[in-house]
């Protein structure tokens, strides 16, 4: 059997390992010093940062592990202090611009002056920064904030120390949440000093006990937030697939499994798929089928053959299937998909406004949905992206809107994953027809999420867009990131550095490159 207390060697702190100026840790191979038991500084730092020597035992590796966990857990809190200071201190300054302001002698001040703006600004450079979504960006904002909170002193403090991982603050700060100080200081005297030696699964349990011995009106007032926060998120997965994670009061989403459960079970014993397939397709029926007919469980319960349509491996209503609630819901589904695609030549694989790629397979059994509506896009062979944009189309939108929101496909600020035809048309150059400038034209227009638009008149937020379409985001603190249109056409490799400029390139001014586009032939269809 194994003896952890025997440990010596690399899982010490020597004097060797501690950096000048530091006191040094000694250790005897009698009285070791164990690795993961010292709070993290410069001389555990300077330890971990020396590779262990050659044929070390698995406590030593074990002791340097439970180190750096311990160093990784005071890092996320000081950053987490970090980012509280760092909007604290961008609301104070706008706060003091604001009092200082002088109507009578001062300019007028901006539509964004104001505190909220100031903090939205701050934190979509901390997304930026971190390269978070939108969502986890104010996610850590909001619970740095409450971790700065004088009643959650202990937890923080803990936290510096290294004993407390994130996800256990995160319990910690959420199950503070809309209780008062008495009841946050009673919370942490019960759960907190068991904390560190807990896992997570643990701590959760402690903690809901806490909160089930609570008043009710602080009970009614948890579930009132909590339900606030309800939502649908799609998130993508491997091989044309995707997650979508609803969260739901308890009621609604046992309800809801309910219903699907019920309809999965209606199926024949023959039905070779299994229960999650089935409740997966009932899903799917619910929500998109709009036949007012159950159609995957029923056919196959009726022996009928299942051929998929429309949405790509779900069977289609049949006639006899049994009625459920109607979707009277109409949806659009943007899929560019390549012309060696669509026509089967190649098997190159389309993309998914708001997912990404999906197998060519899928694609073509989308495009030849009877309801589906083709546009013909041009796009550079070498670098995939959008040349020109088609004309021919039921009830078109506007042909320079088309033709931007096919060139980005999503949302033009760095990270932001927003379908552009959910997106606005902005101007880079703001439009102004008097100066003459801002020009309506498609080397001047990106498509904004409607937050992202109103971020880039924040103040000290500049836009440029580059002659490739690439727009490059300053942010008030001076710091670029770059947002490149996406490459939705076939990517062939060119000859090299020495490649001729394509056909496109060569053509200069709008009257020219609109001959060319006119010169390629329409696809077959």
């Amino acid at each position: 059997m194994f003896d952890h207390g025997a440990t010596t060697s690399a899982s010490t702190i020597t004097p060797a390992a501690t950096p000048a100026g530091t006191p040094p840790l000694t250790a005897t191979a009698d009285e070791a010093v164990r690795l993961s038991e010292v709070p993290p500084g410069p001389a555990v730092v300077a330890a971990l940062d020396r590779p262990p020597d050659p044929g070390v035992s698995s406590a030593e590796r074990l002791e340097r592990i439970g180190a750096f966990e311990r160093l990784i857990n005071r890092l996320q809190a000081l950053q987490s202090c970090e980012i509280a200071a760092l909007v604290e201190d961008a609301e104070a300054t706008m706060a003091e611009q604001l009092a200082r302001h002088d109507p009578a002698t001062d300019p007028p001040l901006g539509l964004f002056d104001t505190v909220p703006d100031a903090l939205r600004s701050i934190v979509a450079e901390l997304r930026l920064m971190l390269r978070l979504t939108t969502g986890s960006a104010w996610y850590r904002v909001d619970e740095a904030r409450a971790l700065s909170a004088a009643e959650l002193a202990p937890t923080a403090e803990l936290a510096r120390a290294g004993l407390l991982s994130r996800p256990k603050v995160t319990l910690l700060v959420d199950a503070a949440a809309d209780l008062t100080p008495e009841q946050t200081g009673r919370l942490l005297a019960r759960v907190l000093p068991k904390a560190p030696e807990q896992t997570t699964g643990q701590l959760r349990a402690a903690i809901r006990r806490f909160l089930a011995g609570l008043p009710e009106g602080v009970r009614a007032r948890r579930r009132e937030r909590r339900a606030l926060e309800r939502g649908v998120r799609v998130q993508a997965e491997a091989d044309g697939m995707a997650t979508v994670r609803a969260f739901l009061p308890a009621a609604a989403a046992t309800g809801i499994f309910a219903v699907l459960d019920q309809h999965a079970r209606g199926c024949a014993g023959a039905d070779p798929r299994g229960m999650d397939a089935r409740r997966a397709d009932a899903l799917v029926d619910l929500v998109l089928r709009d036949t007012g007919r159950m159609s995957a469980g029923t056919a196959l319960a009726a022996g009928a053959r299942a051929e998929p349509t429309g949405v790509p491996g779900v069977t289609p209503a049949p006639a006899e299937g049994s009625p459920f609630v109607r979707n009277s819901v109409r949806v659009n589904i943007h899929v560019t998909v390549p012309i060696d695609t669509l026509t089967g030549a190649g098997d190159e694989p389309a993309e998914l406004a708001g997912y990404g790629p999906v197998p060519a397979e899928d694609a073509r059994a989308l495009a030849f949905d009877p309801a589906s509506v083709w546009d013909r896009l041009l796009t550079d062979p070498v670098t995939g992206k959008v040349l020109d944009h088609g004309t021919q189309r039921y009830r078109p939108p506007a042909h320079l809107a088309r033709l931007v929101r096919s060139r980005y496909g999503c949302c033009a600020h760095p990270g932001c994953r927003t379908p552009a035809h959910r997106c606005d048309i902005d101007h880079v150059v703001p439009f102004d027809p008097v100066r003459g400038t801002g020009p309506t034209s498609a080397d001047n227009t990106s498509p904004l999420c409607r937050s992202h638009h109103r971020l880039k008149h924040m103040p000290g937020w500049h836009v440029e867009m580059r002659p490739d379409g690439t727009l490059v985001w300053t942010t008030p603190s001076g710091h670029t990131y770059e947002a490149e249109p996406a490459p939705i056409g076939p990517v062939r490799p060119g000859p090299g550095p020495d490649r001729r400029p394509s056909r496109w390139a060569r053509a200069e001014g709008g009257d020219a490159r609109a001959r060319f586009a006119e010169d390629v032939a329409e696809p077959p269809f």
